[in-house]
């Protein structure tokens, strides 16, 4: 059994931007041998989809669909069915903070992530030509002050989620997010992010991104690891590593890769949250796996 649990999943029924169900979700996770999975649908009070959709869903009606089905992965064997927990990806404007902070302290979610997917009110995947007007240096550095203060002002949020969203959308071939892009922004955000006790999200959803739009190799869409050696310098010990699988496609993509260029960095163990306390446990061996 892989000692991972795959927090940021999409359903198709919840998040308007996805299309995998439960029941794939569940299928697959059981077919990669992991110890279990989350799901944590969009909630953006103040975005639309391009069709006018809202980001968000009824949280009571969530709570109702799959608080049941909750499966604790700290206490999965083998032959159990994955572990399955409930939680929620806060979409974060300076002016949603009220919001969010209701919809977490009024539902029993086993974790949330806070994430940025607009900067300065507008969407890169369609305003691109607004977002990117400068060198990256610069809107890089925005971005990632933009998240610095989504963690500081939703501090009991557990996870702070793909930081390098941006990185996937900039009109530049060579865009992928480097510590040396915004090193001031980045020291902030994690010490705000330590003296939170939040979690680093590595999100291979980027990996993928910049594979397909960009061309990168592999190899070359890995995350920086000077980002990830500057949180743990900084006291950062809490790392998530998630698919963001939005279609069964992506659902476990790039997963094992990512994870072994993780190790050789240092990083072989993943944390996950179940009501609200983080939950983690030491790797032994190759692939991670018992042995």
């Amino acid at each position: 059994m892989i000692h991972l649990v795959d927090a940021h999943n999409h359903l198709g029924d919840w998040s308007p931007d996805a299309s995998q169900s439960y029941e794939t979700l569940m299928a697959r996770a059981r077919e990669r041998g992991i110890l279990g999975v989350g799901i944590s649908d969009h909630y953006d009070p103040n975005c639309e989809m391009a069709d006018g959709s809202a980001w968000t869903f009824d949280p009571k009606a969530y709570m109702d669909t799959f608080y049941p089905r909750r499966r604790m992965p700290s206490g999965r064997k083998e032959g159990d069915p994955p572990g399955f927990l409930l939680g929620i990806e806060l979409g974060w404007m300076p002016e949603t903070g009220a919001v969010l902070h209701d919809v977490v302290r009024d539902h029993p979610f086993d974790f949330s992530i806070v994430s940025i997917h607009y900067f300065k009110n507008l969407d890169p995947f369609t305003h691109a030509d607004e977002i990117y007007t400068s060198s990256l240096h610069k809107v890089y550095t925005g971005v990632i002050q933009a998240i610095a203060d989504s963690a500081e002002d939703m501090a009991e949020a557990n996870i702070v989620g793909h930081f390098d969203f941006f990185s996937r959308y900039a009109p530049e071939r060579d865009s992928k997010m480097h510590y040396s892009h915004a090193p001031e922004a980045f020291d902030r955000l994690f010490r705000i992010m330590v003296k939170n006790g939040q979690a680093l999200e590595i999100n291979v959803g980027t990996v993928n991104s910049l594979m397909k739009r960009k061309g990168y190799s592999l190899k070359e869409a890995m995350p920086d690891a000077a980002i990830l050696n500057r949180f743990r310098e900084l006291g950062g010990r809490s790392f998530t590593i998630c698919s963001d699988a939005h279609h069964e496609d992506q659902n476990g993509l790039h997963m094992k890769e990512t994870m072994d260029y993780l190790k050789i960095l240092g990083i072989d163990s993943f944390v996950w949250f179940e009501a609200g306390e983080e939950k983690k446990i030491e790797k032994r061996g190759p692939a991670f796996r018992d042995e």
